[in-house]
């Protein structure tokens, strides 16, 4: 399965990102963009991540996003432009990748809920038997589920879900 990346941003572009998103990046997450500007799975283009908080136990993953202007739906501004304002009621938030499916990841920085969840902005784990949610939804935005303290378990989370012999290939 290879995985696709852009170059890693330099420090003058973290900086105009943290403006554009009106977001201060914790060290992690700063340091993973400056490695490498967002990835996605290709072949097959999702992995999965476990989530017991959920009926079936998983949840998929696709991609972390990264400063694209030429593909929207592939940029952590634009996104965030778009859909941020849903979660309004939490402080300190930036959407960072997503399922695939429509679903984000979410990174919070807000005190007492800080990490990083899973946003069901679908509703697609709203009628599962299990639907145990860490902050719940407001004006039909959905509930998150915290899967990671911070950015880097989240890496790691996601690295671990992935078969062995993954090769990490830099798109031109």
């Amino acid at each position: 399965m290879p995985i696709k990346y852009r170059a890693g941003l330099t420090d003058a572009e973290l900086i105009s990102l943290e403006s554009a998103v009106n977001f201060t990046l914790p060290i992690a997450y700063k340091n993973f963009l400056a490695r490498m500007n967002g990835f996605h799975l290709t072949d097959p283009d999702y992995g999965q991540l476990p989530l017991s908080a959920v009926e079936d136990g998983v949840i998929s993953f696709d991609r972390l996003f990264g400063v694209d202007s030429e593909e929207e739906c592939n940029d952590l501004i634009s996104f965030n432009n778009e859909f941020i304002s849903e979660l309004a009621f939490i402080k300190g938030i930036l959407v960072i990748g997503e399922d695939g499916g429509g679903n984000p990841y979410v990174l919070v920085t807000e005190a007492s809920k800080d990490g990083v969840y899973y946003w069901d902005r679908t509703h697609l784990h709203e009628s599962d038997k299990i639907n145990i949610y860490d902050i719940a939804g407001q004006d039909d935005c959905g509930h998150l589920y915290r899967i990671a303290g911070d950015f880097d378990e989240f890496y790691s989370l996601i690295l671990t879900g992935l078969p062995d012999g993954v090769e990490f290939l830099e798109e031109s």
